[in-house]
């Protein structure tokens, strides 16, 4: 009761501090699973989703954001437990394991669940190739994907800043998309890579965004070398 009670009062907040144009939440069920779908332009997108959804939406975290200790630690801990993050470890190979199968089981609870496809924030606000989970997911449970474009996020908390500014964004949720008659078929990767490839379609056309085919952390790799 206490975390929905703080959920709420940081939705009105994060409403009047930025102001944000938030449409097609109707598109958004209101019961049941499904996979919101969203590119990533600032660490906090993961935090207005979520506080932009009537329904809690479950993001995957870093375990450590919910053990910090001292006060400043423990109001960390309770903000992240607010806006719905999951926990889990990341240890390369096995916490991405780890973190599918948390995923799967929160929509197996008919929840919502969060995910940037593109894995990282992209680091010059083009759109980048999507990793294939979303389409695992999608095809393994049969949970509807909502594709979301996030824009000027990245003005409000800057990459490598903590501090948040008071700068206007817009959050676009779009028409759910069915993959329900492939079910069963997760373990088939061009499938897989076919399903992620549409969401990332539609994210663009929602975002606004250039889109790159290439992986995110290919390209930041490329553009480090070339400084």
């Amino acid at each position: 009761m206490f975390l929905r009670a703080l959920r709420a009062v940081l939705a009105t907040l994060m409403r009047i501090v930025f102001r944000p144009h938030i449409d097609g939440t109707k598109n958004i069920p209101t019961t049941g699973p499904c996979i919101i779908a969203a590119n990533h332009l600032s660490f906090s997108d993961h935090v207005f989703i979520a506080l932009a959804v009537k329904r809690p939406v479950a993001f995957i975290g870093k375990a450590e954001r919910l053990t910090g200790k001292g006060i400043k630690g423990r109001l960390a801990a309770c903000f992240f437990r607010a806006i719905g993050l999951v926990p889990v470890e990341r240890d390369g190979g096995h916490g991405g394991v780890a973190a599918l199968q948390l995923a799967e089981r929160v929509l197996g609870e008919g929840r919502i669940f969060g995910i940037h496809p593109e894995g990282t924030r992209t680091h010059d606000g083009r759109l980048y190739r999507a990793r294939t989970g979303v389409g695992y997911l999608a095809l393994l449970t049969g949970a509807p994907v909502i594709p979301c474009g996030l824009t000027g996020t990245e003005k409000v908390q800057p990459p490598g800043t903590l501090m948040f500014r008071p700068h206007r964004f817009r959050l676009r949720f779009g028409a759910p998309m069915d993959f329900s008659e492939h079910r069963g078929r997760s373990g088939e990767a061009r499938l897989r890579r076919q399903v992620a490839d549409q969401v990332m379609h539609e994210i663009a056309v929602l975002s606004g965004q250039e889109y790159v085919d290439m992986y995110a952390t290919k390209a930041k790799a490329l553009a480090t070398v070339s400084e």
